[in-house]
C-alpha cells in the first residue's frame, strides 16, 4: 500500500514543530484534508504534492521515499512507482500543454 510513504509528510512537519493546522494554511488546503492525507485515507494531485513539499522545504520525491516502517511490503514499492508514474505523466503532459500548444 503506497499510502504509507505519506506518513513522510508528517514525519517533515513533526521535524519543523508545526500542527496540522500551521502545514494547512501553509499550503491552502484544510486540517481535516490535511489528517486525511497523514493517514493515508486520501492521496493528494500533483499540486497538493508540489504545496506539501514546498511547504515543508524538501523535494516532492522525498514525500514518497520508503520511511523504513516495519509495515512495509513490496507492495509498498509496486504502488510508489505506480504513484511516481502517474506524476510523471501529469507534469509532461502540463509541459506539452503550456509550451507545445
Amino acid at each position: 500500500m503506497m499510502i504509507v510513504t505519506m506518513e513522510n509528510v508528517k514525519s517533515f512537519r513533526k521535524k519543523l514543530g508545526w500542527t496540522q493546522e500551521l502545514l494547512a494554511e501553509k499550503t491552502g488546503v484544510s486540517a481535516p484534508y490535511i489528517t486525511q492525507i497523514e493517514a493515508g485515507k486520501r492521496t493528494p494531485s500533483l499540486d497538493i504534492v508540489e504545496r506539501l513539499a514546498s511547504a515543508l522545504g524538501v523535494e516532492y520525491k522525498s514525500l514518497f521515499e520508503p520511511n523504513d516502517s516495519p509495515h512495509a511490503s513490496p507492495a509498498d514499492d509496486f504502488s510508489r512507482h505506480l504513484l511516481e508514474s502517474k506524476l510523471i505523466a501529469a507534469v509532461t503532459d502540463t509541459i506539452r500543454r503550456e509550451f507545445m500548444g
